[in-house]
């Protein structure tokens, strides 16, 4: 049986009142995924731009990620290899 059957077969036993009071939530929730949809887009829209804005920067450009690297290693104290 499909879920839209069973949904429905639930719903036909409810007082009409309750009817409308699933429809009420069904339009809610409608409501809501359309609402979270457009943040989605609006949130990606965002983080594209805030990337672009980013490669345009380019803040890594003069550095050096091998003497990063061995800076962090002389930092810390590895163990057993005083």
């Amino acid at each position: 049986m499909k879920l839209e059957q069973t949904i429905q077969q639930h719903v036909e036993k409810l007082p009409l009142p309750l009817q409308g009071e699933v429809l009420d939530y069904v339009l809610f929730l409608e409501q809501k995924s359309r609402r979270d949809c457009a943040d989605d887009q609006q949130r990606r829209m965002k983080l594209s731009s805030t990337l672009e804005r980013l490669i345009a920067l380019n803040p890594f450009a003069k550095a050096n990620p091998t003497r990063w690297e061995r800076e962090q290693r002389e930092d810390s104290a590895l163990p057993g290899r005083e």
